[in-house]
């Protein structure tokens, strides 16, 4: 319970209390243009959102229902947890209908700046999926500090390997494996989605689809900001984990899908990314949602009452 506490005051500072907020070491070069003609201040802003937000108590409202919407479902779907790793971070909730056997798999990665919340507090998102004869799973990593980039993806990529070596035990196909994220999870599931699988001894092919919901896609301006604070990306960190580098790689279609009320860097970074998928015809949909802030995307994945879930779904060919 304390845990969730803790992320619940964090979704809220990342938005209009973190802007307001001292830039730290940052403060003497607030006003100095770094990125886009976006002063350190106004990237922050851009990043974190907070001038884009609706008021306190609205925002307040979606991230409470984080926590008591997933806890609904949880008590109404019980996943079981399965751990990938020898952390206490590296476990993985699947949501399986009953009597599962040879079932699409949705793998999503949640967000939180890279630094904050868990793999609980993403289970209303199984819904969706549980209803249309899917698999969806919720995987947990050891957030940034202590992890690193490097180490963040690393897991990712184990999570992954784990779930295609072990999908046929809850009723998955390993054959049949899409991916999704939001925000930092959305960047953590593009990496996914770069990975070249056949380096790791897996398909090539691994993913038959990814969903991302306002996913970062370019470190760069990231390591600009206040969060390089916490985050502390090397150069080469910024050029390898930025999946806007690498569209060559994606092996499969892909739906991009970013708020009408987001920041304009929020939503010009997913018009950049879903370009460069097109050009290399991986691109399945592109979506800007009125009346969606950055913290609410996530609740597109919670009914099938939107475009954008029914495009996922469409993609994992279950309706």
């Amino acid at each position: 319970m304390a845990s969730n506490n803790i992320s619940r005051r964090k979704f809220l500072l990342t938005g209009s209390a973190l802007a307001a907020m001292p830039t730290f070491g940052l403060m003497a070069q607030e006003e100095k243009v770094v990125f886009r003609g976006w002063t350190v201040s106004q990237l922050n802003d851009q990043l974190n959102q907070g001038p884009y937000l609706p008021p306190p108590p609205e925002l307040k409202k979606i991230a409470e229902s984080y926590t008591t919407n997933s806890a609904k479902v949880r008590a109404e779907y019980p996943p079981k947890t399965f751990s990938y790793g020898s952390s206490d971070a590296e476990k993985l909730d699947v949501f399986a209908p009953a009597y599962a056997s040879g079932l699409p798999v949705m793998i999503f990665f949640h967000g939180g700046s890279w630094d904050f919340d868990n793999k609980n507090n993403y289970s209303s998102q199984a819904v969706p999926f549980l209803l249309n004869n899917a698999i969806y799973i919720s995987v947990g990593f050891d957030n940034i500090p202590p992890n690193t980039m490097a180490g963040l993806v690393a897991q990712c990529r184990k999570a992954v390997a784990w779930v295609y070596k072990n999908a046929k035990q809850f009723g998955g196909d390993p054959n049949k494996l899409y991916v999704s994220g939001h925000s930092s999870g959305g960047h953590l599931a593009n990496m996914m989605l770069v990975t070249e699988w056949e380096k790791q001894g897996l398909p090539a092919n691994l993913f038959k689809g990814g969903s991302i919901l306002s996913g970062w896609t370019d470190l760069y301006p990231v390591s600009l900001s206040l969060r390089q604070q916490f985050l502390k990306l090397t150069p080469q960190e910024v050029k390898d984990y930025s999946p806007v580098n690498f569209p060559q790689n994606v092996k499969c279609p892909v739906i991009i899908t970013c708020g009408g009320d987001e920041s304009p860097y929020m939503q010009m970074q997913s018009g950049d990314w879903a370009t460069k998928l097109q050009a290399y015809n991986r691109l399945a949909g592109a979506y800007r949602m009125p009346g969606y802030f950055h913290f609410k995307t996530p609740l597109l994945f919670n009914d099938t009452n939107n475009q954008v879930i029914k495009a996922t779904l469409a993609l994992m060919n279950l309706i």
